[in-house]
């Protein structure tokens, strides 16, 4: 259901993500999910499809075929299949929408590094506040 210029555009994109993507014969499919023990996947082979896999990324797949899907209404997600669960088109979408992995990272170091900042911030708010009275003592004193 692409046209030439959407189908050589999302092949880029998906090259430029280190995605492959293939268009193949859904006989063939068949017989390689079934000899890999995947048959659940055949039973969704029906028209025309291609197959993106990912091995380092699951998320830039899923990102790049959301946006076409968005902007182009083609190529249209039909399932995912991601560490070994079968997921539905709902399930790929919501995972577009999940930041990068290395935003994910950032965000779980943050999340380490939080309590720590929140230590150091009290104890030099007493330490200021400690200061802080023993010089105003020390003032009281040498005006008594």
């Amino acid at each position: 259901g692409m046209d030439v210029e959407t189908a050589n555009e999302i092949r880029r994109r998906f090259r430029d993500a280190a995605v492959q993507y293939r268009v193949v014969k859904n006989t063939l499919a068949r017989r390689v999910f079934e000899s890999k023990g995947l048959g659940l996947l055949a039973e969704h082979l029906t028209g025309p499809n291609g197959l993106v896999m990912s091995v380092d990324d699951p998320i830039a797949p899923a990102k790049i075929l959301v946006e076409f899907e968005k902007l182009k209404k083609t190529p249209k997600i039909k399932f995912g299949w991601v560490d070994a669960t079968l997921m539905s088109a709902a399930d790929i979408r919501k995972l577009a929408d999940l930041p990068s992995r290395e935003v994910l990272l950032a965000q779980i170091a943050a999340g380490f590094q939080a309590p720590v900042v929140g230590l150091a911030r009290l104890l030099h708010e007493l330490m200021r506040k400690l200061v802080a009275t023993l010089d105003e003592v020390a003032k009281l004193k040498a005006a008594a």
